[in-house]
């Protein structure tokens, strides 16, 4: 009876078993704030590593993986972790890949003998689908897809980096590889580098832009002309916008001379828009145009064109760096020849003429024959876009395009899917 008694006597059984039970209860919940805090680690991790991809897939440059390392570097902050060296390549689809992992020291847990817990994080970037990185680009608007709108006749000097000549319709390179990363046309590309033949009929992104334009001349014609180094002529129209500053010449404009007609550092954008008329260089000029578009437009009465000299011992130049506000709709853009314009709008570009471009230059329903000199300017960010394109002679182009410099200045290209996550 005793024994029995004792086994059923429950009084003072609770201390015991609360003693016994603290150990357990103290390390779920030690461990659970731990892995709590370790959790909210790998989040920010992974945010890094995430933003640290996308950034180099932006750039796209040859050292995207130093690019992302440093971004990842300067964007990770995990208090008291110790973060590792982040690893990236390439997978088989082209996509930019990152691995990342890092220490985060336990509080409580440490206590028994578990002194950190270790996070990781993975992350795929596509760096975009079938974008456009032409710096030659023949539009060819209702023409059949065996139309040569892209020819390369006589004996060019051809030097692309880093971009690709590419036509709505057909291209011709006769033999004259030109170095292009991709020769590509809607119809047939032929006789070039890296050809593709029967790509897509890509939009022009440009077109809209005609929007923007804005006319001060009415019927009023008085040619202008523009000394590079003089001060801007009193019958120039000037026009304040909110991100630039537009001139209007009504009638032909004609630069002449040495310099730079907006300035050689110029703190703002400028536009210059020619109306009813075209634009020429005098013989001999030399022409900077800075933080500068010109636009050309009117009602298509007439030549609407680009005219250098075309040899015979007479030369000119013209230099172009575009707009690069990222609030003026004009950035990244050099020369724009409006849509709607048709009337006399070819352009000739003789052994005289030197084109040296960064940005979009749009003459859509221009035929170019350029037997001079056509090249990028300092930040190598070039795309001719042109009704067709014609080479003659010993013309000489030497274009490239360096993802640093087209972001700098702004310049949009065409792509049918954006760079984004595939993790």
């Amino acid at each position: 009876m005793l024994l029995a008694r004792f086994f059923q006597d429950r009084k003072g059984g609770v201390a015991p078993l609360l003693a016994l039970s603290i150990v357990p209860i103290v390390s779920i919940v030690g461990a659970g704030l731990d892995y709590s805090r370790a959790d909210a680690a790998r989040v920010g991790l992974q945010a890094a590593l995430d933003s640290a991809l996308l950034y180099a897939a932006q750039e796209g440059s040859m050292t995207w993986k130093d690019t992302a390392k440093n971004a990842f570097t300067s964007m990770v902050a995990l208090k008291d972790a110790t973060v590792g060296t982040p690893v990236f390549s390439t997978d088989g689809n082209g996509n930019y890949v990152g691995q990342a992992s890092a220490d985060v020291p336990t509080k409580i847990s440490g206590l028994l003998g578990k002194s950190s817990i270790q996070i990781s994080a993975k992350s795929a970037v596509k760096p975009g689908g079938d974008a456009d990185n032409s710096c030659l680009l023949t539009l060819d608007k209702g023409a059949a897809l065996s139309h040569v709108a892209m020819l390369f006749g006589g004996s060019p000097n051809i030097q692309l980096q880093g971009c690709s000549t590419r036509s709505n319709t057909s291209l011709n390179c006769n033999g004259h590889g030109s170095g292009a990363a991709y020769s590509i046309a809607a119809g047939s590309a032929t006789g070039c580098s890296n050809t593709r033949s029967y790509a897509r009929v890509l939009p022009d992104i440009y077109e809209r832009l005609a929007t923007e334009i804005t006319k001060e001349c009415g019927g009023t014609s008085s040619n202008v002309t523009w000394p590079a180094a003089g001060p801007i002529p009193p019958v120039v129209k000037t026009v304040l916008k909110a991100t630039h500053t537009e001139y209007h010449v009504c009638g032909n404009l004609t630069f002449s001379g040495t310099g730079f007609p907006t300035g050689n550092s110029p703190s703002s954008d400028s536009v210059i828009v020619i109306e009813n008329g075209a634009l020429k260089l005098a013989p001999d000029a030399t022409v900077s145009a800075v933080r500068t578009a010109i636009v050309l437009t009117g009602n298509n009465s007439v030549a609407s064109a680009i005219d250098f000299p075309n040899g015979n011992g007479q030369s000119a130049k013209l230099t172009m760096s575009p707009p690069t506000d990222p609030n003026n709709p004009w950035k990244g853009i050099a020369i724009y020849q409006d849509p709607a314009l048709t009337y006399k709008v070819d352009n000739n570009w003789g052994p005289g003429a030197t084109l040296n471009a960064d940005g979009v230059v749009y003459l859509p329903n221009s035929a170019v024959e350029v037997q001079g000199i056509a090249t990028s300017n300092n930040n190598k960010c070039s795309k001719i876009v042109t009704k067709t394109f014609t080479t003659k002679g010993s013309v000489s182009l030497d274009f490239s395009q360096v993802a640093s410099g087209c972001k700098l200045i702004g310049m949009q290209q065409w792509s049918d899917t954006p760079i984004h996550l595939v993790r």
